[in-house]
């Protein structure tokens, strides 16, 4: 079965879905509608990599069948919250993935879901070096290399704790789109998605 998503307003549909999109549990692990929502910011930003907290997340799901711009604003926190490109070396990656998985397998709201990125960590291993492998695009994380990051805007300024990390001093661009729309413009610009919520992120053994 498929779900289709229809634009607020218009009644006609912007695309379908080969399976439901759910946020549960994204505080502790890749979700379908995690992996969705990190796939449109990188495509409205034009960058390689995306980062979304679970925080930005309610929990639920998108069942098969007709789905509306309504329904996925259901699924978000703040709807109307927006993007950010922030500027992270690849030491400053790796130590904001280490955060997301620091208190893994119990639950976090800055658990990150992720685009462009696989990795695979040992959530019995000392927090700050859980990580057992990271790629980009199927390359290793250059640790001097210098990445352009998409990310909800409260995010980018540091939220869900990352303000050790990064800030709005390392923001390099924004945009104005609210995150539901983006979503809904991805689906619709794509025709048809499909996703498990699997192979971004792994758990060693």
């Amino acid at each position: 079965m498929v779900a289709v998503i229809f634009v607020a307003g218009t009644g006609l549909a912007a695309g379908t879905t080969t399976g439901e999109l759910t946020s549960a549990n994204a505080q502790r692990e890749e979700t379908s509608f995690g992996d969705l929502t990190a796939d449109a910011l990188v495509k409205a930003t034009g960058t390689t990599i995306a980062l979304v907290p679970a925080v930005v997340f309610k929990s639920g799901t998108i069942e098969p069948g007709p789905v509306t711009v309504e329904k996925v604003r259901e699924l978000l926190a703040k709807p109307t919250d927006t993007w950010a490109v922030v500027m992270l070396t690849g030491v400053k990656l790796r130590e904001t993935l280490e955060r997301s998985v620091s208190r893994a397998p119990q639950p976090s709201s800055g658990f990150l879901q992720v685009s462009g990125i696989a990795l695979t960590y040992d959530p019995q291993a000392p927090r700050n070096s859980r990580i057992v492998s990271l790629t980009i695009s199927g390359a290793a994380v250059q640790p001097d290399a210098r990445y352009d990051v998409a990310m909800p805007l409260s995010l980018a300024k540091g939220g869900s704790g990352y303000f050790t990390i990064f800030g709005e001093d390392d923001i390099v661009r924004s945009g104005a789109d609210e995150m539901a729309d983006t979503i809904v413009s991805f689906v619709e610009e794509k025709g048809t998605v499909s996703y498990t919520g699997q192979g971004r992120i792994n758990v060693a053994g």
